[in-house]
């Protein structure tokens, strides 16, 4: 049920009250509220989505990725104490993967949601990852699918993609940037945010997880009252600086086109939901387990 332009109005007014009253005693000027922070408001909250791909099984039995399961579930949980209502699938072939994100661009709750996270998980390669018939699915159309041509709904909301994946075996084209209809910015709004560097692996326990998805889920769910998602990202990078472990590898941010402050939880409003949701909160220590042995991918 859509709302009616009265509580549209009132939606509005709660967030630059909140804005305003807690910025205010941070001597912010107003402008920074409204130019410089993505708007999100209660009613964006409960309209949250998201989109899950996790490629365990392989048509090549040798190539299936054995611990992926506990990364999925530690996503599952981080996107449900954060609002996200998930679309997730499983094992899905190259062609499956396009075809999910062509029907996720065009599900009904885009056009209220404040945002929206991506995660893929997989084998891959330099630019690609793999789909359970190992054959190749390039990163490219993710942007492609979601930007501002082919995805109006999601125009001027941050748009996060989370890739698992290695990209080479070391220790395309961007898109046009101006779209001619309407003179807008066809892809914005993106951040990325990958395993590891270009040209080198990405490691994965059979046990656990990835130390990657442990650390994601253990820094957003503890900073999501405090940082905006590029600082929350940075401090997931630091966690690797001097991880106690032979298999080195160190995330990274790309395509970084955000030109705001992406709060999960902006204002004051933030802190209520995450004492709220505190109690349901499971974060993962993975230092433990950090010499035990570990698979690419």
């Amino acid at each position: 049920i859509k709302p009616s332009h009265g509580n549209q109005n009132k939606q509005r007014l709660w967030w630059t009250h909140y804005h305003v009253s807690s910025l205010r005693l941070l001597n912010f000027p107003l402008n920074y509220i409204f130019f410089q922070i993505y708007p999100v408001t209660e009613y964006s909250i409960s309209n949250r989505i998201a989109l899950l791909i996790n490629i365990r099984h392989f048509y090549d039995l040798k190539s299936n990725r054995h611990g992926a399961e506990y990364d999925a579930q530690a996503v599952l949980n981080l996107l449900y104490n954060l609002g996200y209502a998930v679309v997730y699938y499983q094992d899905l072939t190259a062609q499956e993967i396009d075809e999910a994100l062509i029907r996720f661009s065009k599900h009904r709750k885009l056009f209220n949601t404040d945002s929206v996270f991506v995660v893929l998980m997989s084998h891959g390669d330099l630019g690609t990852i793999r789909g359970s018939d190992l054959k190749n699915f390039e990163i490219d159309k993710i942007y492609e699918r979601l930007n501002t041509k082919n995805c109006p709904a999601l125009m001027n909301k941050p748009k996060v993609i989370i890739i698992q994946a290695c990209r080479g075996e070391n220790t395309g084209p961007p898109s046009k940037n101006i779209a001619k209809v309407g003179k807008v910015h066809i892809e914005k709004d993106f951040i990325g945010f990958h395993s590891s560097t270009p040209h080198t692996y990405s490691y994965r326990n059979p046990e656990y997880g990835s130390n990657f998805f442990h650390y994601i889920c253990d820094v957003i769910l503890t900073g999501c009252c405090q940082d905006d998602i590029e600082e929350l990202f940075k401090k997931v990078m630091q966690q690797f600086e001097d991880f106690p472990s032979e298999q080195k590898q160190m995330p990274t941010k790309e395509r970084d086109t955000l030109t705001k402050h992406f709060y999960l939880f902006p204002g004051k409003y933030h802190c209520l939901v995450c004492a709220s949701t505190g109690p349901q909160i499971q974060t993962y220590s993975v230092k433990k387990a950090s010499q035990k042995p570990v698979f690419t991918c």
